[in-house]
């Protein structure tokens, strides 16, 4: 998987929705996302408009694998990772927008669209969703929040060249307790 599950996620959402990249900017220049990964580095709540985050909640790796294949004489180390992940969706708005949107989610997880990038990318969204309605957790701001959780899995694949066997420097011991280095 070369680009990171959120991000996947998000184009998914995004496409489904018919949302837009972006809402434009706010007075102080500001992008105004409709669609994006969460960080708390980016201002929500300035708009009317339906603001949409997505990220990861917790994983759980189910294989850790390393193996070692020759690959065009290169000794290699492959190293495969298979996870679950639970991820949130929380659709947000200070209008209707969310709590008559949300639902939209749970549809555009399972549409031929995220089918496609499900094959392209090797994962594998869970077919079953939950959905909260989470609007009292930002106190008296008005804000209409409804929350999406659901599993996918995913696999990662990483490899190396690393050094064979007989390209380690070795250190003899004899009967007296004497010590030899062989250098090839």
């Amino acid at each position: 998987m070369q680009k990171s599950i959120e991000k996947i996620l998000v184009d998914i959402i995004k496409h489904e929705l018919n949302l837009p990249d972006n809402y434009g900017t706010t007075s102080k220049n500001d992008v105004i996302p409709s669609v994006i990964v969460y960080s708390q580095n980016i201002k929500l709540f300035n708009t009317d408009k339906m603001q949409i985050t997505v990220r990861t909640v917790s994983q759980r790796v189910w294989s850790n694998r390393a193996e070692f294949k020759q690959i065009d004489g290169v000794y290699t180390e492959i190293h495969d990772i298979n996870e679950s992940r639970m991820m949130q969706v929380d659709v947000y708005s200070r209008n209707n927008d969310a709590r008559d949107r949300f639902w939209e989610v749970s549809m555009a997880l399972k549409s031929v669209y995220a089918q496609q990038q499900m094959d392209l990318y090797n994962f594998k969204i869970g077919t079953m969703t939950n959905s909260q309605n989470t609007s009292g957790l930002d106190g008296g701001s008005d804000i209409n929040r409804f929350t999406v959780t659901f599993n996918v899995l995913t696999h990662q694949s990483k490899q190396k060249a690393v050094d064979y066997y007989d390209k380690f420097p070795l250190t003899l011991n004899d009967e007296k307790g004497q010590f030899y280095s062989v250098e090839e």
